[in-house]
């Protein structure tokens, strides 16, 4: 006869419910041949992330507070916090949210934020290169470039050479463990810019001659989603080479850590999901 202890038992339960929620979460966010589709979220959306939750809350920082959704961006709620996100990544236990008055963090579920914790400058953006990591990049409102390795306790200016001014926005992906994390920085009009040696330099990408916000998934890390202020770009090869794939004005745009099929843009109180990698959109 086989017995079951009790704590082989609340194993099992457990098991059962994290994959109900694997399944139920990629029902909300869209998966199994749905469509692309358009949502209403808050307006204003300064910056867009997906969170390495079983749900794959989506976060939107925005000038009236910060927002999240954990059913695909079918309904928002807003975190209780000071409303200062200018942007939003995820270390290997939190949201990191920076603002004017430090950064703040919360569970990935969002139900609150933690008090504003200080930060060696102001920044205006922030990503993390893999989900559940403590490395987190940073840009400053002065256009220099932050490394920290602990959760945003503590950071370290990066050299950064040739990188332009008015830099807006931040993304980052891991490779193979033992190569650098590939960094992509956008700079407006200026353009998209990449590092392959963790910040120290950076060339320009052809590809992309206006660069407003950029997204990335360790999923296809070949995958490079670029909005420009007049339209989405897409890279299929690590930024080689881009093509339009939408005339959407997005302001801000996410993939999906975990899934690259998933990819999401904000425009005009708006949220687009594309289900087929970035290549299609609902307008």
């Amino acid at each position: 006869m086989f017995y079951v202890s009790a704590e082989m038992g609340r194993d099992v339960i457990r098991s059962v419910l994290t994959i109900a929620a694997v399944v139920l979460a990629m029902g909300a966010a869209g998966c199994g041949g749905a469509e692309p589709s358009a949502l209403r979220m808050p307006p204003g959306a300064l910056s867009l992330a997906v969170a390495p939750d079983f749900a794959g809350t989506l976060w939107a920082p925005t000038a009236a507070g910060d927002f999240r959704s954990q059913d695909g961006g079918h309904t928002w709620k807003r975190v209780h916090g000071h409303p200062s996100g200018r942007a939003i990544a995820f270390t290997e236990r939190w949201a990191y949210l920076p603002g004017s008055h430090g950064a703040q963090i919360a569970d990935f579920g969002g139900s609150r934020l933690s008090p504003p914790r200080p930060t060696p400058v102001s920044f205006v953006a922030v990503a993390s290169p893999y989900h559940r990591t403590n490395r987190l990049y940073a840009l400053d409102d002065h256009g220099r470039l932050w490394l920290s390795v602990n959760a945003g306790v503590g950071w370290s200016e990066l050299r950064g050479q040739g990188l332009p001014p008015a830099l807006v926005a931040i993304g980052a992906v891991r490779g193979p463990i033992t190569r650098p994390d590939t960094i992509y920085v956008c700079a407006g009009d200026g353009g998209l810019w990449r590092s392959v040696d963790f910040g120290a330099t950076f060339t320009k990408l052809a590809g992309a001659p206006a660069a407003r916000a950029v997204a990335l998934t360790t999923d296809d890390q070949r995958l490079v989603l670029v909005a420009t202020g007049d339209g989405l770009l897409l890279s299929r090869d690590h930024g080689k080479t881009f093509e339009r794939v939408s005339s959407i004005p997005a302001t801000a745009v996410a993939f999906d850590p975990r899934n690259h099929s998933l990819a999401y843009a904000s425009v005009d109180g708006r949220l687009l999901r594309s289900v087929d990698g970035a290549r299609s959109w609902p307008f």
